[in-house]
């Protein structure tokens, strides 16, 4: 697989953006719960993970890999494993977000986990895109109607550039103690992101 899409067990209620979402990826994976949203939007799954104890039952028309319901490991976890071990280059998790603040946490840091591993990463909903970056020289195209934050994911981010937004910064520093960078606007055509060290999540969020 190249484009691999996870889904999850958080409330997806736009079914029709799921769909569109699905088509840009070559392997789908329900993780848990998420093999119900997936089948009620019609769309085909490739292989379901987890102990599925959200879902309540083990799906038995597609392939599926059990789970221990005690395990260090959470199920979205495990299927970014199974991902990044079937040489996966981006990963996408959709049905995150929301629903428990445990597991979005979780979800971000899973972000964490698969560009560690050299794989892209990104956490979506219909409002939000969610991505962690290693370093590097990033270019974004203006999204009118979203924000732009970027936060450290590790201890601190260095060497940060951001250009063509409304509040720039030029070589700074990013902790995971301050919030430096929330709240941020594209006023350019783009904005061009460069870092030098750490890894960095970026967010866009639609502007309610």
């Amino acid at each position: 697989m190249e484009k691999c899409l996870i889904v999850g067990g958080c409330g997806i209620n736009n079914k029709e953006w799921l769909c569109s979402v699905s088509k840009q990826y070559d392997f789908i994976i329900a993780a848990d719960k998420g093999y119900k949203i997936l089948k009620n939007a019609g769309v085909n799954i490739d292989i379901a993970i987890g102990d599925f104890d959200s879902l309540g039952y083990i799906p038995s028309d597609v392939e599926v890999i059990k789970l221990k319901v005690e395990k260090d490991d959470t199920d979205t976890i495990s299927a970014a494993r199974y991902a990044i071990e079937n040489g996966a280059e981006e990963i996408a998790l959709i049905g995150g977000i929301g629903g428990r603040l445990d597991h979005t946490i979780a979800n971000i840091q899973t972000l964490s986990f698969i560009v560690s591993n050299n794989v892209s990463a990104r956490l979506m909903d219909f409002n939000n895109e969610i991505m962690a970056l290693k370093p590097g020289n990033y270019e974004f195209q203006q999204r009118v109607g979203y924000s732009l934050s970027v936060f450290s994911l590790t201890d601190k981010v260095t060497g940060l550039f951001e250009n063509g937004v409304k509040y720039p910064l030029q070589n700074a520093v990013l902790t995971n103690k301050f919030p430096l960078g929330v709240s941020n606007e594209i006023v350019d055509n783009s904005a061009v992101i460069t870092f030098k060290s750490g890894i960095l999540l970026v967010c866009f969020s639609r502007l309610q």
